[in-house]
């Protein structure tokens, strides 16, 4: 003689409200690390532009509107700096161009599931060549 069977109609239930909630912190936590991902992709692609735009144009006001239209807010400004020994994009004594990096930063509001907090910082920056043209 086998074991009885006792009644199962309820278990797939019970096993179902076991497992939503991990799926739901997995879900939320799928959402909000994309949305933080294509926020900082986007300040860095900002930033790129800015150093960039600095090479070639070496002009701060040139290089924040660079940024602005590659998805900056207008009313952040980015950070320029330059190589140790250098003040702009142009050649120095000896010849020589450094560096220009651009630094842009700024406090984001969380995404829709604001499931890990209301606020985060993001920092996107990006470093090039000045190249004296």
């Amino acid at each position: 003689m086998g074991t009885p069977r006792g009644d199962s109609r309820g278990v797939a239930t019970v096993e179902f409200a076991l497992i939503v909630p991990f799926l739901l912190l997995l879900i939320c936590g799928v959402i909000d690390f994309g949305e933080r991902y294509k926020t900082a992709a986007q300040y860095n692609n900002a930033a790129f532009a800015a150093a960039r735009s600095m090479t070639i144009e070496n002009n701060a006001a040139k290089a924040k509107t660079a940024a602005v239209n590659a998805g900056m807010p207008s009313t952040l400004t980015p950070v320029i700096t330059y190589t140790s020994g250098y003040s702009s994009c142009s050649q120095a004594g000896d010849g020589t161009f450094g560096n220009v990096t651009v630094t842009i930063t700024n406090s984001a509001k969380a995404t829709a599931t604001k499931f890990f907090g209301t606020t985060y910082s993001v920092t996107g920056k990006a470093v090039a060549r000045c190249s004296g043209t």
